[in-house]
């Protein structure tokens, strides 16, 4: 498409007006546009459409008091067109121009047509042009942004739509800068920043360096290396440092800004102290016009000199990366990635490869502190499984003895990440005999972590004096708080419960000290006390942990702990009742898993997701997702373990008895559950007691509940001892025992109660009014089904909202017995009665309310009371207020 597309109108007014020039009557007409607008090929393209005119380049002669004589006797005889493009170049042209303009009217039929920038506009220009007389006729047609649909035109067809959107956004609509965009694509990100790296990729350019102008070919050394400091600078830059980085006097530098300024290559920020570039584009068209070599030596000059003053490591990485093998000091690249870990990532890991190449070939130690930087970065990246070969080779280059730690731990977490089926704990074991006696306690705090997390407590014992002296390191607070928070979850599963809440608290506070920025480094220190707090059922801790760890792996761009943090989240959530976050954030934390090849996030989500839609949607929606969490955790057997048992509890909500009996029984055969999770055993055992009374299998399952008695009293864990005493109760009342039940059942709901495991508490208050019902003690049972329906409606339980219409039905009165929700049995007048009289109204007010009498009120109320199964108007209020109102019939009685 023509460069002149969308600016048709334009063209039209222009040919309008000098179809029609009129005799001692000049017209000038102004083309306006910033750079790249399209002012001179309009011209063009105009004065090519103009045959019959004689028209005359004002910039093309010396024009002398007689040439203009005869250009003012010539317009008698046809039409004249002066053109004066660049006018804000061409000062000749412009006293040319006066003298056509501001003396005596030439007596013929006469136009100028002049195209400027704005910006650049001498002042006698601007005046003539401001103070021209009444016998002047003037129009203005400025050119500014083309169309959307004309700038999508102008650009390569073959790209994507939204490519080309970006590109047309980058280039302001303006032709000039689409032209280059069109030749030059990929000098745009997806983000639409222009890349400066990519100037040496495309070669030459003579697009690319039109948008310098012609001044800058005529401009002086000084000038143009000004130029070339700022393309290497960037965005802004102060003289000063333009000064330093172009190796020139600081007057010096300063004249030539101002010249590049007035030739609008540059322009002042919003506080006038500052300059950049006039274009992302003209930037690159002045980076490309720089020598290779001189603009490498600048980049490291700007390097040094952003240090001295501090700037953003991030400015200062990209100028070390774009010196390249010129910038030979490997450990200053190193330590300049190492600031970048939590910042940018990606350039960490490309700055670290830079490190690599210049490291000398015999040093093995510097060589190991730069892969286990890029290790880290890349890992931060996304990229887990280079990241773990980076960990390898950083490990075997040799390096020092802090390397040696450090690469080893990275590379036990990355393939505990990963989920390889690597022996990451035995691994780290084999290091006792290489590590020094100083580094012993932080060798053995990420031992201990990793045995914990998979419940191999054997492991852990003899690691565990270590581990208290590491607990003592307060110059390192990371290490500190994961120490005690391994500490916590050992205590925790040899159920001293005060010394893990004391070792969590401590950790806890370690954390909580540390600001956003130090955190970021580390957040796998708050994603393992949360992992422990949801263990120990501090949820709301847990939470709070998370919930801060996930916002700073997102700023900082960690994406290798965010699928864990998210899964964590996930879990905490689910346990907490929190059911349509617990399934949104495992969507995510799914996704993210994948993303980056995190298997056991991935297994986590999707398990914790399988239990929130079984209580949210109930078991038909979570049997699928169950399944697959038990297929992506056949590799891993301690997840394998949660994901089955989150499975038995779908089989059984399905009616699936026998298969849900089946699947626990895996779990709590005898010598299988050693080494795996221990905090999680009292509620196996319960969950497969409670699936053996399902089946009829009753002595059998008082066995299996008794031996979670026991596991829950040793654990110390009050929600796992809930749990088995409401285990204890379901055999208790199917062995014809309510009293003994009614015990178990309402100790259960005085653990649950205030300890966020609300959905557990519902079932605890259903447990209890069964065993009211069977003891004969209807009215109380009542409330517990009533406060079991109010606790399934807050929480949106479709799962324990069924189990407690079950329960209505197991005593006999369905919903119309217990919940007003089902009236109905009643009829139209006796609803009206009833929400009446729940309101507050006196039989007498009804009446009147009404129209009836007050005996009429009576004899519904009482028929209210006896189908409703209430004795009194509080209660009947009680009622209709947990039950959210009557239900009508569908064919109700008058």
């Amino acid at each position: 498409m023509s460069m002149l597309a969308g600016r048709d109108e334009e063209l039209a007014m222009v040919r309008a007006v000098l179809a029609v020039l009129v005799p001692r009557r000049p017209t000038l007409v102004e083309i306006t546009g910033d750079p790249g607008a399209g002012k001179t090929a309009f011209l063009t393209h105009l004065l090519r459409h103009l045959p019959s005119e004689f028209y005359v380049d004002l910039t093309a002669h010396r024009w002398t008091p007689a040439a203009l004589a005869r250009l003012g006797r010539l317009s008698r005889v046809r039409p004249v067109v002066a053109v004066l493009d660049d006018a804000h170049r061409a000062e000749p042209a412009v006293a040319a121009l006066r003298r056509l303009l501001g003396d005596a009217a030439p007596p013929g039929r006469l136009a100028v047509v002049c195209a400027y920038r704005p910006r650049q506009a001498s002042r006698s220009l601007l005046h003539l042009l401001s103070d021209l007389g009444a016998g002047i006729r003037q129009m203005a047609v400025p050119l500014g942004a083309l169309p959307e649909e004309t700038a999508d035109a102008l650009l390569p067809s073959e790209l994507p739509a939204a490519r080309r959107a970006t590109l047309a956004a980058v280039g302001g609509r303006l032709p000039g800068l689409l032209a280059v965009l069109a030749a030059h694509p990929d000098l745009v990100d997806t983000d639409g920043s222009v890349a400066l790296e990519r100037v040496a990729e495309i070669g030459p350019s003579k697009l690319l360096a039109g948008l310098l102008g012609p001044e800058t070919d005529l401009a002086d050394q000084s000038t143009r290396r000004a130029l070339h400091a700022m393309a290497v600078l960037g965005e802004a830059a102060d003289p000063a440092l333009v000064a330093e980085v172009g190796q020139q006097r600081r007057a010096a530098a300063v004249e030539a800004l101002d010249r590049l300024v007035r030739m609008d290559l540059l322009r002042y920020g919003a506080d006038e102290s500052i300059l950049r570039p006039r274009h992302a584009l003209v930037r690159a068209a002045a980076y490309q016009d720089a020598p290779v070599g001189w603009r490498a030596r600048a980049h490291l000059r700007a390097d040094a000199v952003l240090r001295r003053r501090g700037a953003d490591p991030r400015i200062r990485g990209w100028h070390l990366f774009q010196a390249g093998r010129a910038a030979t000091r490997h450990r200053g690249i190193n330590n300049t990635a190492h600031e970048l870990l939590t910042l940018d990532p990606a350039m960490a890991a490309r700055l670290a490869r830079l490190a690599a190449t210049v490291v000398p070939p015999n040093d093995s130690v510097a060589l190991g502190d730069v892969l286990l930087t890029e290790a880290r970065a890349t890992a931060a990246a996304g990229d887990l499984t280079g990241a773990l070969r980076l960990a390898e080779a950083a490990h075997g280059a040799p390096p020092g003895p802090d390397t040696r730690l450090a690469s080893a731990v990275l590379r036990a977490d990355l393939a505990d990440r990963l989920g390889t089926g690597v022996p990451a704990l035995a691994r780290l074991a084999g290091e006792h005999a290489t590590t020094v006696k100083r580094l012993r306690p932080q060798l053995s705090v990420a031992q201990g972590r990793l045995a914990a997390r998979h419940g191999r407590w054997d492991d852990l014992n003899p690691l565990v004096s270590d581990i208290q002296a590491a607990t003592e390191m307060e110059t390192n607070p990371p290490l500190a708080a994961v120490a005690r928070t391994t500490l916590a979850a050992r205590a925790a599963a040899h159920g001293v419960t005060d010394v893990a809440g004391s070792e969590l608290r401590a950790a806890e506070a370690l954390v909580d000290a540390m600001s956003d920025r130090a955190l970021a480094g580390c957040l796998d220190v708050p994603e393992w006390l949360a992992w422990v707090q949801g263990t120990v059922l501090d949820k709301e801790g847990a939470l709070r942990h998370l919930t801060r760890a996930v916002a700073l792996a997102r700023e900082h761009g960690q994406a290798h702990v965010l699928p864990g943090l998210l899964a964590g989240h996930a879990r905490i959530a689910a346990a907490s009742g929190r059911l349509d976050e617990a399934i949104s954030v495992a969507i995510e934390a799914e996704r993210a898993g994948r993303s980056v090849g995190a298997r056991p996030a991935v297994t986590i989500a999707l398990t914790y997701r399988a239990m929130a839609l079984l209580w949210h949607a109930g078991p038909k929606a979570a049997a699928p997702v169950g399944e697959q969490a038990v297929r992506e955790a056949r590799q891993d057997p301690t997840l394998y373990d949660i994901a089955v048992a989150v499975l038995s509890h779908i089989r059984y909500a399905q009616g699936r008895h026998a298969e849900a009996r089946h699947l626990t029984s895996v779990l709590v055969q005898p010598g299988r559950m050693k080494f795996r999770r221990r905090d999680m055993q009292p509620k196996w055992l319960a969950g497969h007691a409670e699936f053996l009374v399902a089946g009829g299998l009753i002595d059998e399952a008082y066995a299996w509940s008794q031996r979670a008695e026991e596991a829950a009293a040793a654990l110390g864990l009050e929600v796992r001892q809930a749990e088995a005493h409401l285990a204890t109760a379901s055999v208790l009342l199917a062995r014809r025992n309510p009293a003994d039940a009614l015990v178990a059942a309402q100790r259960a709901t005085e653990l649950l109660a205030d300890r966020q495991a609300d959905l557990s508490l519902g079932q605890a208050h259903v447990a209890v009014a069964d065993c009211l019902e069977a003891l004969g003690e209807s009215g109380p049972a009542r409330e517990h089904i009533h406060l079991a329906r109010s606790l399934a409606e807050r929480l949106s339980s479709a799962w324990l909202l069924q189990q407690v219409v079950n329960a209505q039905r197991r005593h006999g009165a369905g919903q119309r017995r217990w919940s007003a929700a089902a009236g109905p049995d009643l009829t139209q007048a006796e609803h009206r009665v009833a929400v009446l009289v729940a309101e507050g109204l006196t039989n007498r007010a009804v009446a009147m309310r009404l129209y009836v009498t007050e005996r009429t009120v009576e004899a519904h109320l009482t028929r209210v009371y006896r189908k409703l199964g209430v004795s009194s108007r509080a209660t009947l209020a009680a009622l209709l207020r947990d039950g959210g109102g009557v239900v009508l019939p569908a064919n109700p009685e008058a």
